[in-house]
């Protein structure tokens, strides 16, 4: 069975309750159904909590009440029409047959209410209205009193369910963004770190098992991407097998070809001599490519031999100055600039003298020690830097690339083959470090070795 047949009974195996479509509208459609609720239990609890007379009101009702009684007493229905014209608020005493006592005239439409007339306790409506109160007085008599529409409770409901409705379109978006959180935003990141990786030349990662299957979308996307990571690793093995397996190829043929140069020499008239000894640099250069094309290509399959040891920086590279003092070019100088306080670290000699190689003729180059912080890890670096042309800025994040070599930025008669840098890096890699590559402003270039301190 095919691979894409395999993906596709996968898929077709995925139940269609676990699709993002159908999981976002259920919990959604519950979430929303919830607010709802909370929405009308708030109101209810709303019109309980202030569908009453406020207090002040009910405290200035209670004092007419008492007021009034010593006005009744006087049985003068004048006194107690000017009395009841005088209060704040529509009021009238009536007796037990709901007939006025005072000379007062009723208004007939507060006439027609009286009968709808309420305790002043009693739960007001939800609009706003002039409802009548009805409250007894010590002589059998009762006072009936008008609320004024201004100090109905029920007037700031507008603003009050305005508010709710802003709440309820507040808790709806912080739900609907959680849920896209919850179901979007972890396999993302999950899928961004492992494009990352897979970028940076890490194609053993994986992310089915990351992401699970309780996403049909997201299951078949990771499916996807650990397809295509296993045939990127596969063609990238296939290349690397290549390149290697043709680089010891081409061992057995240079070891003849040398062969027969020294063969060769030994029957040569001396006026041709020049032409072997050309012929022998040539073979010498074949010689060094394919070495350093083997060792890169150790390096990038992990087969490469580190011997992580404790190392001092100051003596190790004081020693690799005095190595490249021997190997340097006729116009170099080397000076140093090193920190002899700075802990142990792991490194590789090779390293160093790798980057000093490509400096070029007529230089100075500098070789820095110090410790920095990024992050939370700390580093030792080790600065190698040179007073050349430098590389053009577009070019400096190429160089680190195998075969690179810039036209007209470095010179080509210090030797290379476009791989020691491409080499450097992947050393680094395998010790835990990095290298950055930058020019200098006063001209040059400057590759900088970062070390990781183990606590």
């Amino acid at each position: 069975m095919s691979i894409s047949n395999t993906i596709k009974g996968k898929r077709a195996a995925l139940p269609h309750n676990k699709s993002l479509v159908f999981r976002l509208f259920s919990y959604f459609t519950i979430g929303l159904l919830l607010i709802l609720g909370l929405q009308n239990l708030a109101e209810i609890a709303l019109v309980k909590t202030l569908l009453h007379v406020p207090h002040r009101v009910q405290q200035d009702i209670m004092n007419m009440a008492v007021d009034v009684e010593p006005v009744i007493e006087q049985h003068q229905p004048a006194l107690l029409k000017k009395w009841e014209e005088k209060q704040k608020y529509y009021a009238f005493v009536l007796d037990a047959n709901n007939d006025e006592l005072s000379a007062r005239v009723m208004h007939p439409h507060f006439e027609f209410k009286l009968k709808y007339a309420r305790a002043l306790n009693t739960i007001l409506d939800s609009r706003v209205n002039q409802p009548i109160f009805m409250i007894p007085l010590q002589s059998g008599n009762k006072l009936v009193v008008q609320l004024p529409h201004q100090l109905h409770p029920a007037k700031h409901f507008k603003l009050y369910f305005g508010l709710i409705q802003v709440v309820i379109a507040l808790m709806i978006t912080l739900m609907f963004s959680y849920i896209i959180a919850r179901y979007l935003k972890q396999p993302l990141d999950t899928l961004r770190h492992a494009s990352r990786d897979l970028a940076n030349g890490n194609f053993s990662v994986r992310v089915t098992h990351a992401l699970g299957d309780s996403v049909k979308e997201f299951n078949e996307l990771a499916t996807d991407f650990d397809n295509m990571a296993n045939q990127i690793q596969l063609l990238t093995e296939k290349q690397r097998r290549l390149i290697r397996d043709v680089s010891h190829e081409l061992r057995t043929p240079l070891a003849r070809h040398n062969l027969s140069l020294h063969l060769l020499r030994k029957r040569t008239a001396p006026e041709y001599l020049h032409l072997v000894d050309r012929l022998e640099q040539e073979s010498e250069e074949m010689n060094g490519l394919v070495s350093e094309i083997l060792e890169f290509s150790q390096f990038e399959n992990a087969t490469a031999k580190i011997n992580l040891v404790p190392v001092d920086v100051q003596s190790f590279c004081s020693s690799t100055a005095e190595q490249c003092q021997i190997l340097k070019a006729n116009n170099q100088t080397i000076v140093t600039d090193l920190d002899r306080e700075l802990p142990f670290i792991s490194a590789d000699t090779r390293l160093l003298v790798r980057a000093i190689k490509y400096a070029g003729e007529n230089a100075t180059i500098c070789i820095k020690t110090a410790k920095v912080q990024e992050d939370e890890q700390a580093y030792v670096t080790i600065t190698v830097k040179d007073n050349g042309d430098g590389i053009p800025e577009q070019h400096l994040k190429y160089i680190f690339d195998p075969f690179t070599r810039i036209e007209g930025a470095r010179d080509k008669s210090s030797g290379g083959y476009g791989l020691g840098l491409a080499i450097v890096k992947e050393a680094m890699h395998g010790m835990k470090g990095k290298v950055e590559a930058s020019n200098v402003e006063k001209g040059g270039l400057q590759i900088i070795l970062y070390f990781p301190i183990s606590d």
